[in-house]
């Protein structure tokens, strides 16, 4: 069970991930509101995953991997 607040150590890990995602986005020459698009999701969480304010989902990672032409475990690298 998660605690309240997380840790640090976790958080840490959500923006290394949010910052993966922008940098590959970025990389693509995509706008959020495309990436968006290419994943069914809204822009407003794209952009709430990049600044690692959202604890998301391994379905959405799911999701923003495959737009980006990537393997998933690349957005943890």
């Amino acid at each position: 069970m998660p605690t309240d607040p997380l840790p640090d150590w976790v958080l840490q890990q959500r923006r290394r991930v949010g910052d993966r995602v922008r940098d590959l986005r970025e990389q693509r020459g995509l706008s959020q509101e495309r990436l968006a698009e290419l994943t069914g999701l809204s822009r407003h969480t794209v952009y709430r995953i990049e600044l690692a304010q959202y604890g998301t989902s391994i379905d959405h990672l799911a999701l923003i991997a495959r737009a980006l032409r990537v393997e998933i475990g690349s957005l943890f690298s």
